[in-house]
């Protein structure tokens, strides 16, 4: 039961230190833990130095997350399972005991998987959960192929052989975002998964606004191999992805409209169509910016006076969890 961790990070001072901590804490010592440094700016290396002999540290220039999480597993043992920790992310003692337990029963399971307690930028837990009601269990390959399902590189264990047999994670997602739900589709063509309800890990979000802006370069490249490997069967996936990005820049336009940031709304509106040029409220509420604010909220209807988000404009899942 040899587990080896890769933590991969750049400029992560502030919680770095807290993530590996948690790593050496674990019930189930891990058999090596290896941090990539992607080219930090800040005082990382100077907190890694600290941790001498109990990690192994590797500085390479800024090349993104796959190709630090790559190098990260080259450079680790042969151990029998992988783990990735975000350098903001903490496991629980437990987490890697149990998910290698998950693995070691059932020979033919490639990945198990946990869910996660999502905290805030200070620490504060955030009431709406990652992993929603209908998504609580191990996925078959074609619900893979319907949504995105909320499996997060911290809170996942995977055999190393299923891993190498993937080629790791695609060095063509060049910045953050959908390298890892790619990584689990080629993974569930090898065998099956594995999910514990328990909450092993402190997750890290941050608002919708903020993943939208960092993960749209990532989006293109999920699409485009996602349409590449299973063609008309993850026409699906590719579909809810993009509506979920348009319907949630609808929504940040309508609350900039309610707080009466016209430019904003404008902002917003027009983004949301970058993903469906052919949505028309999201065309009218454009061009409703352009009159008077008090006109404009009043022809956007009761969503801009209320204080309830409609189901037409709520985050889907992918951006309460990514």
């Amino acid at each position: 039961m040899h587990v080896s961790v890769v933590i991969p990070v750049r400029n992560g001072a502030h919680t770095i230190m807290r993530a590996i901590d948690s790593v050496l804490a674990q019930k189930l010592p891990p058999s090596e833990v290896v941090v990539v440094d992607d080219g930090s700016t800040d005082t990382t290396p100077r907190i890694l130095a600290a941790f001498g002999r109990r990690i192994n540290v590797i500085r390479q220039g800024s090349r993104g997350p796959s190709a630090a999480r790559n190098v990260g597993a080259a450079a680790a043992g042969r151990a029998n399972y992988l783990a990735f920790l975000d350098a903001d992310d903490v496991w629980l003692p437990e987490m890697l005991q149990v998910m290698v337990e998950q693995l070691e029963q059932v020979p033919a399971r490639v990945l198990a998987f946990c869910d996660v307690e999502p905290i805030d930028e200070r620490g504060y837990a955030v009431t709406e959960p990652i992993v929603p009601e209908e998504c609580a269990h191990a996925p078959e390959m074609n619900e893979l192929l319907m949504r995105w399902w909320p499996i997060l590189p911290s809170a996942a264990v995977m055999r190393r052989s299923a891993f190498d047999s993937c080629g790791g994670f695609s060095e063509d997602f060049t910045a953050p975002g959908f390298e890892d739900p790619y990584l689990w589709m080629l993974m569930r063509e090898l065998g099956e998964f594995a999910y514990l309800p328990e909450r092993l890990v402190l997750y890290r979000t941050s608002s919708p606004v903020e993943r939208m802006e960092k993960y749209e370069a990532g989006y293109q490249t999920f699409s485009r191999l996602v349409r590449r490997r299973y063609g008309a069967a993850g026409e699906q996936l590719v579909r809810e992805i993009t509506t979920g990005f348009g319907s949630a820049w609808d929504h940040e336009g309508l609350i900039a409209l309610k707080v009466g940031n016209k430019k904003e709304a404008r902002r917003d509106f027009a983004r949301a169509l970058r993903y469906n040029r052919l949505h028309v409220r999201s065309h009218l509420r454009w061009l409703r910016t352009f009159l008077p604010l008090g006109v404009a909220q009043a022809l956007s209807g009761g969503f801009v006076h209320g204080t309830k988000v409609s189901a037409e404009h709520r985050s889907t899942s992918w951006l309460d969890g990514e």
